[in-house]
């Protein structure tokens, strides 16, 4: 359903994409993730047309996304993260206005939506809240009735009720055989839903596969409480061990750890046998540690 090939992008002298390539397959859910500044927007921008790349491909159901912008355009059902609308139309209004684009839009699914979401329709648009926005725009795209759903951060703003309500509404999309490719920093979500995932740092891919083998490398963690500071030096290695101190503005020396590892339980435990140790704590985790476990601190970039 899309393809990406070595794709790049540029801001004047700032290379916003490095070479990215992925494939989404058709009735997948697909998570693009990463920290901001990433390039996560500016990739989803180069798919629907708003940005054109400086190098490198982007097909959408075999549509060639730059030579062929519109069609590839009309094949998309597209959220984006800024929520800027027409303040003085009506929700209903605007509903209209958006799926208008499409041939296949269902007005009466993006309505049924729009109530699902408890949204009024009369409201304008400039009253209501962030988060009530990206409710009308997630409405409008998966109305649309384009194959493939392009999603900016639509968990953004919503509360968990309704965070747990786009996500039924997306897997749903997905059983009827279409196509959901979106951004988040909501990780859970993410790891709640997704079929694969893909992992951007600094305009490059820096890992992409299922969800449950990401999960499956993902490092464990134990909180580690002893019963006196010690210093760094002082504490067991191991391949694929990292020692984080829980203490703010003290790398070096603390009487509480984060522990992040990539071997067998026993073998940790064996080796903090052998030191003060007053707590541990099983804070093992999700997608959010596979990022920290792989990628380590997030580099700054310059403006």
């Amino acid at each position: 359903m899309l393809i990406a090939q070595d794709v790049v992008k540029r801001y004047g002298a700032r290379e916003v994409l490095r070479g990215v390539s992925l494939e989404v397959r058709p009735g997948e859910i697909f998570g693009f993730v990463g920290p901001n500044g990433a390039g996560k927007t500016t990739f989803l921008k180069c798919v629907v047309g708003v940005a054109r790349t400086d190098a490198g491909s982007i097909r959408v159901s075999g549509t060639d996304a730059r030579s062929d912008a519109l069609a590839a355009r009309r094949m998309i059902g597209y959220a984006p993260g800024e929520t800027a609308m027409y303040d003085g139309m009506s929700v209903n209004a605007m509903l209209r206005f958006l799926i208008g684009f499409h041939a296949d839009a269902d007005l009466a699914q993006g309505l049924s939506l729009i109530d699902g979401f408890g949204l009024p329709r009369n409201q304008r648009v400039r009253a209501l809240s962030h988060g009530m926005k990206r409710k009308v725009l997630l409405a409008a795209a998966i109305a649309s009735g384009a194959p493939l759903l392009m999603l900016d951060e639509p968990m953004e703003g919503l509360d968990p009720e309704a965070r747990r309500q786009v996500e039924r509404l997306l897997r749903e999309e997905a059983a009827r055989g279409r196509t959901v490719f979106f951004s988040s920093h909501d990780l859970a979500s993410v790891e709640r839903i997704c079929d694969r995932v893909a992992f951007l740092r600094a305009g490059r891919l820096m890992e992409c596969g299922p969800v449950t083998e990401m999960l499956e490398r993902a490092g464990s963690v134990l909180w580690v409480r002893f019963r006196t500071p010690l210093a760094a030096a002082a504490l067991p290695r191991g391949k694929g061990w990292r020692w984080e101190s829980a203490q703010r503005g003290d790398d070096e020396h603390s009487d509480r750890w984060r522990l992040t590892h990539l071997g067998d339980l026993p073998v940790v435990l064996a080796a903090l046998a052998l030191l003060p140790v007053a707590g541990l704590r099983d804070a093992s985790g999700g997608l959010e540690e596979v990022f920290a476990a792989l990628y380590g601190p997030e580099e700054v970039q310059p403006a």
